[in-house]
């Protein structure tokens, strides 16, 4: 099995170990999306396209091989993401404070009714500390928003939230864009983000997450999503394919 994982990347693939526990699920039962792609993310510089193939593996051993420009996720050598270094092309928009962002929570959809309740990101099954709390509400007819104090569990000894948590951050308020905007009656997943991070996100500092939609086509939803400090200056963004399921 090692020699299939390490032929997946090309030239001098590095292999490194990674869990995703039960705790940081997205659908019942497999992990959430922007988490897997942060632990991919976290191993190249700039930015990064991520296609996520399968669920993702709860409470097992993964490998995640890269050699900086490309990279891939297996479990038990069969492969569950894919991973390649890319460029960000995104139009952000103009930042917002963070009590418009608090503001914003108000009007979260989930309150009313959520497919995946027990979502690690935006479930409304969890609390503040056990989950992520990013209950993003509407600003207008494409766009979402939610404040944010990053737990400082989250962060690594520096003070700066992981990559698997900022990919979370960036994950499901593009989702509910997308559900706020267009007449999508079931769940989605994601299928692809493309992540950059700009600058550290601090544990405890004040921030605000915008989604806003990008299209649809078919089963297929664009959206963009972004993460600002209390300045209005862009930490990270991302661009993402959602897919709603049958």
């Amino acid at each position: 099995m090692a020699q299939q994982v390490a032929t997946a990347v090309d030239q001098d693939p590095t292999t490194h170990e990674a869990l995703v526990g039960a705790r940081f699920n997205g659908p019942p039962k497999s992990g959430n999306g922007g988490y897997a792609v942060g632990l991919l993310a976290k191993h190249f510089d700039g930015a990064v396209e991520v296609t996520l193939k399968r669920p993702i593996p709860l409470e097992q051993s993964l490998q995640v091989v890269t050699n900086g420009a490309s990279g891939a996720m297996f479990h038990d050598g069969t492969e569950i993401a894919t991973a390649r270094a890319t460029e960000l092309d995104l139009e952000i928009p103009t930042a917002i404070t963070f009590q418009e962002a608090a503001a914003a929570r108000a009007q979260f959809a989930g309150y009313q009714s959520h497919p995946f309740p027990d979502c690690f990101v935006c479930g409304t099954h969890r609390r503040c500390g056990d989950g992520m709390c990013l209950f993003t509400g509407k600003l207008d007819e494409r766009t979402v928003a939610s404040s944010w104090v990053p737990n400082e569990e989250f962060a690594d000894v520096d003070g700066h939230v992981a990559p698997e948590f900022l990919g979370a951050a960036l994950d499901c308020p593009g989702a509910w864009a997308l559900i706020g905007q267009y007449d999508i009656t079931g769940p989605v997943v994601l299928g692809r983000m493309v992540y950059e991070s700009f600058r550290p996100v601090h544990a405890g500092g004040r921030y605000s997450v915008l989604g806003w939609t990008l299209g649809k086509e078919g089963r297929k939803s664009f959206c963009g999503t972004a993460v600002f400090d209390a300045d209005g200056v862009q930490c990270a963004a991302a661009k993402a394919t959602w897919i709603e399921l049958k």
